[in-house]
């Protein structure tokens, strides 16, 4: 015979296996009895007491408790509804049939019926409602259900934004509160932007023109807002942008000249601001001197920024 169960037990040091030999049910067969690969089926007992039927040469390769493991179900132990209640108490009855929650383990890839408080009826493998935690689509916002999660019934005020043209076929009845979708918006006075609905009704933004947060030639560009600080614009040293390119409210830094040719840099909002920085030379931020020998520079430098 080859090598026995026992003796590859001792040698491979799994002594657990052999006290799980359930000696009573197996009785006369021993462990000493057997070949370690052996495709006979004997009975076992795990320590938390499970018993169950499998070969030697199951056991011998590895395989354990399947109720501790999860390959089957033992109810009041590793079942759906003693383990997960509160899953197990959406359990849709009537759509399930005979299948009840103390037949399903928790690991399940058996798609079963739910229902949610609300009373959406949807279906799910076990294991993703207990490993993943995935639950009521509707309510997530995953599955539309007109009338009652679209972005159309629960914030009418956005939706009277939707843009129909743009947006096509696309309705705000057809889209969830929280959706990443990117959408065509027009705000009250005309704008047309782009933005996902979700940034509209979890992040409150509206429309990036009215905001300053994107330049708008004839609307919120500085040239139509702040003419007179738009005529100190350099003529020269910003290269191609211009007045019409940017917000009074911009970080941007570009080279302004006033009416007594004096140059210099600074940000733009310090200009349009509550500050309303000007030239520093006029100020008299700049000593004259220090202005003297500045005007006669062929290279124009940068003045302490207001």
């Amino acid at each position: 015979m080859r090598q026995t169960f026992y003796e590859f037990c001792m040698l491979h040091e799994r002594t657990n296996l052999l006290k799980e030999w359930d000696e009573s049910r197996n009785f006369p067969l021993t462990p000493d009895t057997v070949s370690y690969g052996s495709k006979k089926k004997v009975w076992w007992t795990c320590e938390n007491g499970h018993s169950w039927q499998t070969t030697v040469h199951v056991r011998s390769e590895g395989s354990g408790c399947p109720y501790c493991t999860g390959r089957k179900v033992l109810p009041g132990f590793n079942d759906l509804e003693t383990l997960y209640p509160d899953v197990a108490a959406q359990w849709d009855r009537e759509k399930n049939g005979p299948l009840s929650p103390r037949d399903v383990s928790t690991g399940s890839k058996i798609r079963i019926w739910c229902r949610c408080p609300e009373g959406h009826s949807w279906q799910s493998p076990v294991a993703s409602r207990t490993a993943w935690g995935h639950g009521c689509p509707v309510c997530a916002g995953k599955t539309i259900v007109t009338g009652e999660n679209d972005l159309a019934h629960l914030q009418p005020e956005i939706a009277a934004q939707w843009d129909k043209r743009k947006n096509g076929r696309l309705k705000p009845s057809d889209v969830a509160v929280s959706s990443n979708r990117p959408a065509w918006w027009r705000c009250e006075l005309g704008h047309f932007y782009r933005a996902t609905v979700a940034s509209r009704t979890q992040r409150k933004t509206g429309c990036p023109y009215c905001a300053g947060r994107k330049v708008l030639k004839g609307f919120n560009d500085l040239k139509t807002l702040c003419p007179d600080i738009a005529a100190q614009w350099h003529p020269s040293l910003n290269g191609a942008l211009t007045p019409e390119m940017v917000t009074p409210g911009s970080n941007k830094k570009v080279w302004w000249q006033c009416s007594m040719g004096h140059v210099w840099k600074s940000v733009v909002y310090p200009r349009t601001g509550a500050q309303q920085c000007g030239c520093p030379v006029c100020a008299g931020k700049v000593s004259t001197t220090h202005a003297r020998r500045y005007a006669q520079l062929d290279e124009i430098r940068t003045f302490t920024e207001l």
